[in-house]
């Protein structure tokens, strides 16, 4: 079976939500046997947390669960995969109160343990750091002090969740800075317009600073005729110029754990695209339209270069 190498997965958080669960569970639509089953030979494990009182706790519980990975499937987790830890939204590291030295001490913590390939100073709300996608709110003065920290510690700032305001803000900050910009889990505004996708001069000056896009099947954020709008996202990104700068961002997460206040985005996923079982059904598709040798680059030498170089 062919390799995939993917950018985001939520089975931490699905892992974190209930005590009895386990890898195992296909409920939660990332797990160890619907990872085989599809192929993934490298998967980005995110720590993701919503803003709040409880957000440090979380990322803690997260953290702790991806140290437990090998031992709940020793088979899979190391021996047949390669696993990376990733960080959605800073509040999983550092709350809105605490001294922002206590959080980047637990983030030093983490980072002795294991990389960081990259992190999302918010989600779709404001935090300390900055406003996610769902605001207007630009770089704040603690988001400049974390890039400054991460300089030098090949750690990607990830863009997939930044309000326009705050990416342009953080574009601009990194240019002195030894920092490179993501966007892990993001498709392109022209072709589905919604916050969370990407405008082209964003996408252009991530590619531009040699930094990579993964792309999304999340149905709200893929369009509004199937699986098949992929191809219509990557025939955008040849149009920029920047076909070459993307990967698998598939951004597969437990639909049972979504807030209620996002209901009426169901169904999230396009019906037999809901977990990474589908990798080779969507490699089909994608070689209807492209070449053999630029379908595996982008579902996974890409990213396997990207992650090799940090």
């Amino acid at each position: 079976m062919n390799r995939v190498a993917d950018f985001h997965c939520d089975l931490l958080w699905y892992l974190s939500n209930d005590v009895r669960r386990g890898v195992h569970n296909p409920e939660s639509q990332c797990s160890a046997p619907l990872l085989k089953e599809g192929g993934v030979a490298i998967q980005t494990f995110p720590i993701y947390t919503v803003t709040g009182a409880h957000s440090v706790r979380e990322g803690i519980k997260q953290f702790e669960l991806f140290d437990k990975l090998p031992h709940l499937d020793p088979d899979f987790f190391g021996p047949r995969m390669r696993y990376k830890l990733a960080i959605e939204n800073a509040s999983g590291f550092c709350s809105e109160v605490e001294p922002l030295e206590e959080g980047l001490k637990r983030l030093e913590s983490w980072l002795q343990k294991y990389p960081i390939v990259y992190i999302s100073f918010t989600w779709n709300e404001e935090n300390r750091f900055g406003g996610g996608a769902e605001t207007n709110v630009g770089l704040k003065e603690d988001g400049k002090k974390l890039l400054q920290w991460m300089s030098g510690k090949k750690i990607a700032i990830d863009l997939s969740h930044a309000s326009d305001a705050m990416a342009e803000d953080i574009l601009k900050e990194i240019e002195t800075l030894d920092v490179m910009p993501i966007a892990s889990h993001s498709n392109f505004r022209a072709i589905c317009s919604q916050p969370r996708n990407l405008p082209d001069h964003l996408a252009q000056s991530i590619a531009a600073r040699g930094g990579l896009i993964g792309l999304n099947v999340v149905r709200h954020l893929l369009g509004k005729n199937g699986p098949h709008d992929i191809i219509a996202h990557i025939k955008h990104a040849e149009q920029l110029g920047i076909e070459n700068h993307l990967c698998l961002g598939t951004d597969f997460f437990p639909e049972l754990d979504v807030s209620e206040a996002k209901a009426h985005m169901k169904p999230y996923f396009f019906e037999g695209f809901s977990t990474p079982a589908c990798y080779p059904e969507l490699r089909k598709i994608l070689l209807s339209a492209f070449t053999e040798e630029f379908v595996e680059n982008l579902m996974y030498y890409r990213l396997n270069h990207f992650l090799e170089s940090q």
